[in-house]
């Protein structure tokens, strides 16, 4: 199989729907899925050599292995030039898929072995299957600030026709009567749905600087007991929540504290990627505006 590299302002989005695609389930869940993905931070070799190693055995659920590698201008030469032996190569139980924010810095030698595809904003890739399975032009509007660049998480909205609006109000009205420890069982509940993801997890972390740090300290035991994948959306939510709402929500935090504390979160995201503790991460975000 050929390798894709996506290129244009949906290249991510586009390169995790179609691993999502090809595994069935967000790649984020599947054993049979690789990310080797930059976190603003150069991609080495020693990562393209644990996929390498990685890509040699067939999958375990999935019809296939699917590897998503970017930005790919991120890899270093060496990477890149150990990347070339496996897309020379690629084993037929596994397809890759890399996309690229500079083409121009990308390596000739990874482009010339890859098929190019453009990819337009990311709502003008869901738009048309969302019309399809029956949403409106501003339930469409909806859903895509909600997904924002992670078009791969519209798979939530197409299986059924859902009522977005609805979901939300109700979400966001139960969530504001729960306690930390509750709105933290229930986030865990919905972590994999982008909807009430976001509607339990605005609301958990608008709750952060109030709640008692005992109460802190359960709620990361709680987020990595339930899982990597739940601390990363928690991470994920706390970032977006001090990047857009956190202003309002906090107006005596310093602008600073909370652009800190948001760097902090994205920091962490990151280093869950590359497989630091769940829960240490979880209790270092949370606690942070504590210890500063």
């Amino acid at each position: 199989m050929i390798p894709h590299l996506y290129v244009g302002p949906g290249a991510r989005a586009a390169a995790l729907a179609q691993a999502s695609s090809a595994l069935g389930t967000p790649p984020e869940q599947s054993p049979d899925a690789r990310l080797v993905l930059s976190t603003g931070t150069e991609v080495g070799i020693d990562r393209i050599r644990e996929l390498i190693l990685w890509a040699r055995y067939g999958p375990v659920r999935a019809p296939r292995k699917v590897a998503v590698i970017g930005p790919a201008e991120k890899l270093t030469r060496e990477a890149s030039n150990a990347l070339l032996k496996l897309l020379e190569e690629i084993p037929p139980h596994l397809e890759a898929i890399l996309y690229a924010e500079a083409l121009d810095r990308v390596l000739p030698t990874v482009r010339s072995r890859c098929a190019l595809l453009w990819c337009d904003a990311v709502p003008d890739q869901i738009e048309p299957a969302l019309r399809e399975v029956g949403y409106d032009r501003d339930e469409i509007a909806f859903i895509s600030a909600l997904l924002g660049d992670r078009v791969e998480a519209a798979a939530a909205f197409l299986a059924e026709r859902r009522k977005p609006a609805q979901e939300w109000e109700i979400a966001d009205a139960q969530a504001r009567a729960l306690p930390l420890g509750e709105l933290g069982k229930e986030f865990a509940k919905y972590a994999a749905d982008p909807l009430l993801r976001r509607a339990y997890g605005r609301h958990l972390a608008a709750a952060l600087p109030r709640a008692a740090a005992d109460e802190v300290l359960a709620l990361a035991e709680k987020l990595a007991k339930d899982g990597k994948e739940t601390v990363a959306a928690f991470l994920d939510e706390v970032a977006r929540f001090l990047a857009t709402e956190a202003a309002v929500a906090w107006p005596d935090l310093p602008p600073e504290v909370r652009l800190a504390w948001a760097r902090k979160a994205s920091l962490a995201r990151g280093e869950l990627d590359d497989n630091a503790n769940p829960r240490l991460l979880a209790e270092v975000v949370a606690l942070w505006p504590r210890t500063t």
